[in-house]
This record gives C-alpha cells, sequence and structure tokens, in this order.
C-alpha cells in the first residue's frame, strides 16, 4: 500500500526517506515486508502520503483467526473488508475505472 501511494505522489523511496528522517534502505525493507514500521511511522506515512491510516495499520496487525465459528466467521469478514478497501485504494490511487 505504501509503494502504490509512493508512486502514485510521483515520489521515489529517497523522497519519502527524506521527508520522514530515515533511510531509503528502511523505507525498502517496509515496502518489501521485510521490517515492521511503529505505529507512530506509519501516522506519519498515511498523512504524508494521504492513505487513510487504518489501512497501514490493518497491514501489519496479526488478526487471530479465532477459535469459535463466530470468531472465525469475523476474522475473515474483517480480512474481506481490508482487502476490498485496499482495491479500492489502489483503483482510486492509480486513477482506474471501478
Amino acid at each position: 500500500m505504501i509503494k502504490i501511494a509512493r508512486i502514485n505522489k510521483k515520489l521515489g523511496q529517497e523522497d519519502l526517506a527524506k521527508k520522514t528522517k530515515v533511510t531509503t534502505n528502511y523505507i525498502s525493507l517496509i515496502e518489501n515486508d521485510k521490517k515492521d514500521p511503529s505505529l507512530n511511522f506509519l501516522r506519519e506515512i498515511a498523512k504524508f502520503l494521504d492513505i487513510p491510516f487504518i489501512l497501514l495499520a490493518w497491514e501489519k496487525i496479526d488478526m487471530p483467526k479465532g477459535k469459535t465459528g463466530a470468531e472465525k466467521k469475523i476474522s475473515s469478514q474483517l480480512e474481506k473488508m481490508l482487502e476490498e478497501a485496499q482495491q479500492l485504494f489502489a483503483k482510486q490511487a492509480l486513477g482506474m475505472k471501478k
């Protein structure tokens, strides 16, 4: 999600790194899911890239799968909602038609 929004804003990893006062390597690690940033860092990136913070935070949360049928259903619904929200945001960010 960060990479899509960054590219949509026509920014390189170096631009985002300078704005957030981290290294380009750190941005690369985050974008490639090799490093988990803090929630404060995600808030900063979300604000700068104009991304709903919840989409970035939700991606990093390990949702419990649930033990009961009701818990499993809720977990499945939440995952589906996140996936749909990410797809919608990506389409909007890339200027794609629905």
